[in-house]
């Protein structure tokens, strides 16, 4: 997926710059391109497809500077070509960017109407367009910089070099990564530790917010609002260089890459641009299919669970899920107009596998949901559907389990559109609600600490339940199944409509109940349920509208998430969930990457 790097030397850049975009190539990319200051001027040089394509347009005609930065690119606004590709440069300012600017919309409508005509479909050009336009009016550089990302709204990291001054890179950085290394005569700044590894062992992280720039050999990092601070530096240890980028453990990586590769995943199938479905992606007859049957296991299991109640609720199509190690032992009443839907990240699931193989044996047409798209279930599918989370390398599955949800929701949104379920405005507002997700996500991680203090209350606990309705019931049993995996705490989880039919009989003043309580329709029920709990003693920790007068007398620990649409609940309140196994697993002192007894794909029955 996208990535940027940025370099100020004693000596051309243009070369360093193509030697990292080639180690940053293995995150997956449809465009490449740098630009360079010299004399007071910048050149660019971008192209369509790989970084080879851009290392033979340099060979042909080549640029050279100082002070450069470069991007390779993953489509989300606008098709993958050149005119798309980063660098954006207008006049003054040139810049790269990661993530998605969730106002561009809004942002672009006001300067065109100013008379501002724009080049590219792309979101990141409104940066380069704000920023020009601050430095026309006289800002200079840092001011103009500043006052363009108060105005924006998102994920993102920004780096950008300027017309007139030769030397000066400016970054920032919100929900998507960003990092610099002071190397032997050169100023590195990169999205990726593992791309600029080579010129050095020691990288600094930025926070979200942070605003770093170079200049003369020179780095200043300033906060948001622009005071000198500092952050810490980091040796790269050999892993790190294989991709912990500073974290502990795989796990808590993976779950902070979910604002970026949440974007990626849903601006393959969705036009963000244009607030549509992008119908080519789905090059299969679904004409005549009117029932989907869903098969997976563990957390893919889960992930099929939520989208069975989107493609009845939304798309109108009725669906059966099944555990994929029960689907050949069950009659199954395939037909023609039934679809085989199976969900895996790694593609090698055996038991999922044999599903599949038995679903086409009785002349089914199969779709599938992978991670891995040379995997044995791809390979034979009608149609896969790549969620695009990247290597997932912590054995429970975290951004996996959200990119599956992304892609099934607009699998979901594409059925409803060509059975005439939904109209162009509705189109329009779920695509939206799917729009906002990554800095949404962004949001809730913002509650770590609060999720950390959780964890040190809970973590001595021997078992722990979790309850939801509706769409959060399959996050009741996948929050259940995350704390029991790497902590080795017993948990289940339940719908709250059945804590009285016998759970309610494990409920003391030592046991947890996790509640799954958004703004929704079971909300009211929900809080019956803690009430009940509360009663008997119980331990609540409420996820979801904590904000409510009826909450006040009970004492609980609540982390306070109000998101209410069709398709973002389910995405978003995963992510405390995650947070919390982790963060209890990591006070129990569990192999929290490799935990005991699993493995990353279960390939044996």
């Amino acid at each position: 997926m996208c990535g940027i790097v940025g370099i100020s030397a004693k000596k051309n850049v243009s070369s360093d710059i193509v030697q990292c975009l080639n180690h940053l190539s293995y995150r997956g990319y449809d465009s490449a391109g740098l630009s360079i200051t010299k004399d007071n001027e910048i050149f660019e040089r971008k192209i369509q497809g790989k970084v080879t394509n851009l290392e033979n347009f340099l060979n042909n005609d080549p640029i050279s500077g100082n002070c450069g930065i470069g991007h390779t690119r993953w489509a989300t606004h606008g098709e993958p070509n050149t005119i798309n590709a980063h660098p954006h440069t207008i006049s003054n300012v040139s810049v790269v960017h990661n993530g998605i600017i969730e106002n561009y919309h809004d942002l672009k409508a006001i300067l065109e109407k100013s008379g501002v005509n724009f080049i590219s479909d792309t979101d990141t050009e409104i940066i380069s367009q704000l920023i020009n336009i601050e430095l026309i009016n006289g800002k200079k550089p840092l001011e103009a910089f500043k006052n363009t990302i108060t105005k924006l709204e998102g994920a993102y990291a920004i780096v950008a070099i300027f017309r007139g001054y030769d030397d000066l890179m400016i970054g920032t950085k919100l929900g998507s990564p960003l990092l610099y290394m002071k190397a032997k005569n050169m100023i590195i700044l990169s999205s990726d530790a593992y791309s600029i590894s080579d010129y050095g062992s020691s990288v600094t992280y930025l926070e979200d917010g942070d605003i770093i720039v170079t200049e003369k050999s020179k780095i200043s990092l300033h906060d948001y609002s622009l005071n000198t601070i500092q952050r810490p530096s980091k040796k790269i240890k050999k892993r790190d260089k294989d991709g912990l980028n500073g974290h502990d453990h795989f796990m808590i990586k993976e779950i902070k890459e979910q604002p970026d590769v949440l974007s990626h995943a849903l601006s393959y199938y969705l036009n963000f641009s244009k607030y549509k479905i992008n119908l080519d992606k789905y090059n299969f007859d679904f004409t005549k299919i009117n029932r989907i049957i869903i098969s997976a296991c563990g957390t893919a299991y889960f992930a099929g669970m939520v989208a069975k109640s989107w493609f009845e609720d939304i798309a109108n199509i009725k669906v059966d899920l099944d555990i994929a190690s029960e689907f050949r032992y069950k009659k199954m009443f395939f037909d023609n107009k039934t679809l085989s839907l199976f969900i895996s990240q790694s593609g090698e699931t055996a038991d999922t596998l044999a599903a599949l193989r038995h679903a086409k044996e009785n002349d089914q047409k199969i779709v599938s949901v992978v991670n891995t798209v040379e995997s044995s279930i791809a390979k034979e599918s009608d149609l896969v559907l790549p969620i695009f989370a990247g290597q997932e390398i912590g054995v429970a599955s975290t951004k996996a389990f959200t990119c599956q949800l992304a892609t099934l929701a607009s699998l979901v949104l594409f059925l409803a559109k060509k059975k005439r379920h939904i109209n162009a405005s509705q189109e329009k507002a779920l695509i939206e609600e799917l729009v906002h997700i990554p800095s949404q996500v962004l949001d809730v991680l913002k509650y770590e600490n609060d999720i950390k203090k959780i964890a040190k209350d809970i973590h001595k606990s021997s078992s722990a339940i979790f309850m939801g309705r509706g769409a959060t019931l399959p996050l009741a049993l996948e929050g259940a199944l995350k704390l029991k995996e790497i902590s080795y705490i017993h948990a289940e989880g339940i719908a709250s409509g059945e804590l009285k039919h016998g759970a309610i009989a494990l409920v003391d003043k030592k046991l947890p109940v996790i509640v799954l309580a958004p703004d929704d329709i079971f909300y009211v029920k929900n809080l019956s349920n803690m009430n009940e709990v509360y009663s008997r003693g119980g331990k609540i920790i409420l996820v979801g509208k904590v904000q409510n007068n009826q909450l006040k007398d009970l004492k609980l620990t609540g982390i306070n998430i109000e998101v209410n649409g069709k398709l973002n609940i389910p995405i978003i309140m995963s992510i405390p969930l995650q947070l919390l196994a982790y963060h209890v697993a990591k006070l129990r002192g569990t192999d929290i990457d490799q935990p005991r007894n699993l493995a990353k794909a279960v390939t044996v029955e």
